[in-house]
């Protein structure tokens, strides 16, 4: 029997979000991963490129951490280049939007002002 996203504890905001894309099954990765940090565990996890790790470990910061206030971020993904993070920001961006949650990117080599106001 497979694992569903419900199962694992995430929230219907995500879970419709994923249905959307035609996501029905978590990867082992993300079966792996989601529920421990929904409780709050640190989690380390290592799998291939398109195992959806992104998801791994997006979709339960998107639905744990508390909305922020302004100048008041509340989570931070680092990523080791400006394209990962480019990725990240639109792989997560539909679910922040479901969860009321703003989801960008600030890297350097570009100009500031845009990032500011978004942050």
């Amino acid at each position: 029997m497979t694992t569903t996203f419900n199962e694992l504890g995430l929230p219907d905001a995500i879970t419709n979000t994923l249905a959307r894309q035609d996501i029905h099954e978590p990867f082992p990765i993300q079966e792996a991963t989601i529920a421990d940090v929904l409780a709050g565990r640190d989690v380390a996890g290592r799998a291939p490129t398109g195992s959806g790790k992104t998801l791994a470990f997006g979709l339960p910061i998107l639905a744990i951490v508390p909305q922020a206030r302004p100048n008041k971020p509340r989570a931070l993904i680092l990523a080791p280049t400006r394209e990962l993070a480019g990725q990240i920001r639109k792989d997560l961006a539909p679910y922040g939007k479901a969860t009321h949650r703003q989801v960008f990117a600030i890297f350097g080599g570009v100009r500031y002002e845009a990032q500011k106001n978004q942050l």
